[in-house]
């Protein structure tokens, strides 16, 4: 598989990507779940000329342990499913485990699956999550166990106790 990384998409890879998604997560990925995807860096992954795996990561401003930060926040990782347990998985998440790693202090991403990416590094998030309204925080309890975490190589933090996001469509986090 290579592994594309790019800042936009042109409609034809838009509509396959789109495609994938639906594939990928049963039929469970949602508008909003879509416009979660854009205006980041994409990470594309192409056998021939098919796509067959994506993953983007979008800048997202948040507190973390009340500290304004600029967070990496990984969205919409999938693979097509009968490509499924062959490794491109794993190597999609290494490509953006590593821009992660050299972009960002913290990078966050929120999922059920958290056994494939705690073996390439991610951490579970162990502090209280919140979402901003207006000029209060409202706890998100429900997110908490979700919430996995990833220190880049100019981090400054030590234990995150407490993360703030901002409110979006759809989900929050």
């Amino acid at each position: 598989m290579i592994i594309k990384q790019v800042i936009d998409v042109d409609s034809n890879s838009a509509s396959s990507i789109r495609s994938l998604l639906e594939l990928a997560y049963d039929g469970d990925f949602s508008a909003e779940d879509w416009e979660h995807t854009l205006g980041g860096q994409y990470f594309i992954g192409f056998l021939d000329e098919t796509i067959i795996a994506h993953g983007s990561v979008i800048s997202r401003s948040m507190y973390i342990n009340e500290k304004a930060l600029t967070v990496g926040y990984v969205e919409a990782i999938a693979v097509l499913p009968s490509y499924w347990r062959q490794g491109f998985g794993t190597q999609l998440m290494e490509h953006i485990t590593l821009f992660c790693y050299n972009n960002y202090e913290l990078s966050m991403l929120s999922t059920d699956e958290k056994k494939f990416y705690e073996k390439l590094g991610w951490q579970q998030f162990r502090g209280e999550s919140f979402v901003r309204n207006g000029k209060f925080d409202v706890r998100t309890v429900e997110e908490d166990d979700g919430l996995m975490l990833f220190f880049g190589k100019n981090c400054g933090l030590g234990e995150i106790q407490r993360a703030v996001c901002q409110p979006r469509s759809g989900d929050d986090w």
